[in-house]
């Protein structure tokens, strides 16, 4: 029995060529804000372009979408995506120490724009392979509400009205082998 398996490895090359992407194609910006100023901050980014929202507080964790956060005061951790890019928040006492992977027309707000926050002005020449990936989210949709045994009284809600699983869209930018950002874009029904 023979198998003949042949490797067209000018096609590999232009495929891995066409996955990597630069400053012209990819924002990177990153830097603080006072818990103070968080909702100004907010109010300065294309929300639009980032409609779905996890909003981590000491009490609960609640997705949703176009939201903002239920009580700055108790927020520890927020994430806003979407086609626009992904915004992440963690808090450090009174500061917010932020990150956005995304468009790279879209920049952050007036005073949170400096060099030392835009990671192309220290990596110029920098390059990543990018690669676009889904990843199944806990739960099933059971009538109204979504179940799943796994996450006990956990409550599970999605912004997306679908039967079954959902699925998150994601784009992965690694170097040399390593994960280096991660830009959530899209809930969608599983396609599995």
């Amino acid at each position: 029995m023979s198998c003949e398996h042949s490797v067209d490895f000018e096609e590999l090359v232009d495929e891995v060529g066409q996955a990597r992407c630069g400053q012209e194609s990819l924002a990177l910006w990153g830097g603080t804000c006072a818990e103070s100023a968080l909702t100004d901050f907010l109010a300065g980014w294309s929300l639009d372009r980032m409609p779905y929202r996890i909003w981590e507080s000491t009490d609960r964790i609640a997705l949703g979408e176009n939201s903002l956060p239920p009580n700055v005061a108790l927020l520890e951790r927020g994430r806003l995506f979407g086609a626009g890019g992904d915004l992440e928040l963690r808090r450090d006492g009174a500061t917010f120490h932020w990150h956005f992977v995304g468009a790279p027309e879209i920049c952050p707000p007036q005073g949170y724009d400096t060099d030392d926050a835009n990671f192309w002005a220290q990596h110029s020449d920098a390059a990543f392979h990018c690669t676009e990936e889904t990843v199944l989210l806990w739960g099933e949709r059971q009538g109204d509400h979504w179940q799943d045994d796994r996450v006990a009284a956990a409550e599970l809600r999605y912004p997306l009205q679908t039967e079954g699983r959902v699925q998150v869209r994601y784009a992965a930018y690694t170097r040399a082998g390593r994960v280096e950002f991660i830009w959530l874009k899209e809930l969608e029904a599983y396609n599995g």
